[in-house]
This record gives C-alpha cells, structure tokens and sequence, in this order.
C-alpha cells in the first residue's frame, strides 16, 4: 500500500481534491505520476486525489494507492508492450518467409507494429481503470483539521 501525507489545497465540487505533499524518490516511479505536478522548487507536489472522506482546504490527511492497484499499473505499463513486442516479432518471424521483406525485415517491422499496438492497448486499458478510479489515489484518512490555511 502506498501512503502519504499531505495538506489539502483545495477541494472541487465533483469529489476531488488537490493535495501538497513533500516530493519523494518513490515520485519519480509511480504510477499515478499523470495526476501529480511539481510545485516552484520540485520540493513539494501537487495531487489530484479522490476526496472520499469529506477532507476540508487546510486539513492534513493520508492519501493511498492500494499494493493491488499499483501492480496493476506496472503490469499494464511493462508486460503488455511488451507482450505485443514479442508477439508481432514471433508472427513476423513466422510469416516474413511469405513476404517481399524477408523474414528478417518482417520479423522488425512486425515486433515494432506489436510493440505500438501494445501502447495503444495499454492507454485504453489504462483509460478505462481511470474511469472507473481504480489507478487514482484518494484520501482514506483525515489526521488533523487545520484552520486559517491559505493554500
């Protein structure tokens, strides 16, 4: 489970809310990197999370990313392009010997064609968990309110 700590900035009508936390190494590896966005020195972050608990401006909670949804992301993200890779390469492979290119020639530009449709299946995939906020981070805990914040 990934969890972290931060203070909320703001909170948007449909149920979001932006979180600044302290920029950590793990950042630079997430999967969720698409929802966060440095702030003036790279010190501090900024995230989009789900707000499912009612978090005001100013309060300090715990956002998470369940151990679940992260190798879903890094499954998604690693294995099926690769996966497309080595597909197109083994059927270029296997029908180069019929083609003008030869099986050299269909073999790269079979595993290339994979490797792109790969991609392409990975953003719809990826596109239809985020619909359903199955890769989003969201804050499960409220550690303390804060008054007076400023953002």
């Amino acid at each position: 489970m990934a969890k972290k700590k931060g203070w909320v900035a703001s909170i948007s009508r449909d149920g979001w809310a932006n979180v600044i936390t302290e920029r950590g190494d793990a950042c630079n590896n997430c999967e969720a990197a698409e929802f966060c966005h440095s702030i003036a020195d790279c010190s501090k972050m900024e995230t989009r999370v789900l707000n499912m608990t009612g978090a005001k401006a100013g309060d300090l909670v715990t956002m998470e990313l369940s151990s679940k949804m992260v190798l879903k992301g890094a499954f998604l993200l690693y294995i099926v392009p690769v996966a497309g890779l080595l597909s197109g390469a083994i059927i270029g492979g296997s029908l180069g010997q019929n083609l003008i290119i030869g099986e050299t020639g269909a073999t790269i530009a079979f595993a290339f064609a994979g490797l792109v449709l790969g991609f392409i299946v990975t953003a719809f995939i990826s596109r239809w968990f985020m619909s359903k906020n199955q890769l989003t981070p969201a804050i499960t805990h409220i550690i303390k309110h804060r008054t007076g914040f400023n953002g």
